[in-house]
């Protein structure tokens, strides 16, 4: 079976649910054509088009409203901000809009999307550009923060935060070691589904189900 870096586990996961449902979109900086600053969505252009992923300006307040108000008429979209140091950009639309709208609302109102992101330094980028800010999402009632650090992981996560399934808000801060996503295969696993073989010395025997 085929293996998956960190990176090509995120083209896969975005992919299986594009697949499964036409109402899910993406949209964000550099995500067409160039297949994203990290080469995260390579792949994505080429099968579903410009209408359904869609590069946008260089603004993330613009990227989030967009995304918001494609989810209130009744789009599930995916939103990328390249790095999470940007959030500061658009935290208002984050912790006071799409976290606290349902509740205000009592239901009539929800903005079911998410927010993907580059998260964390080791990568040599600017100062601005290596912050982690997982630990701002965490604060705030109403965001759900998944973190997955391995190829498996990233994968599971998707089918486990499909914005269909849930009436909550979704904020998907995603740390894909940028170091892995960057081409190491150090820790590939097999794909969606498998579980991710363990490190050559501790391997440890698993009984089949039947």
């Amino acid at each position: 079976m085929a293996e998956l870096t960190c990176r090509e586990a995120v083209a896969a996961a975005i992919a299986q649910e594009m697949r499964r449902d036409p109402a899910v979109v993406f949209l964000g900086e550099d995500i067409g054509a160039a297949g994203g600053v990290f080469k995260t969505t390579v792949g994505l252009f080429e099968e579903f088009g410009p209408v359904r992923v869609r590069d946008t300006p260089i603004s993330e307040q613009a990227i989030v409203g967009a995304a918001m108000g494609a989810a209130m008429t009744g789009l599930r979209p995916i939103a990328e901000i390249m790095f999470s140091d940007f959030f500061a950009v658009c935290w208002d639309l984050v912790a006071n809009e799409i976290a606290k709208s349902r509740y205000m609302t009592n239901g009539q109102v929800s903005f079911p999307l998410v927010i993907r992101s580059a998260n964390g330094g080791g990568a040599r980028f600017g100062a601005q550009h290596s912050q982690s800010i997982e630990n701002w999402a965490m604060m705030i009632p109403g965001l759900k923060v998944v973190a997955p650090s391995n190829p498996a992981d990233i994968v599971g996560a998707a089918g486990g935060l499909d914005p269909r399934s849930r009436s909550g808000d979704l904020l998907r801060a995603e740390i894909a070691l940028r170091r892995q996503g960057a081409g190491s295969r150090r820790r590939a696993c097999r794909q969606a589904g498998d579980r991710e073989d363990p490190p050559r010395g501790r391997r440890r025997r698993h009984r089949r189900a039947r």
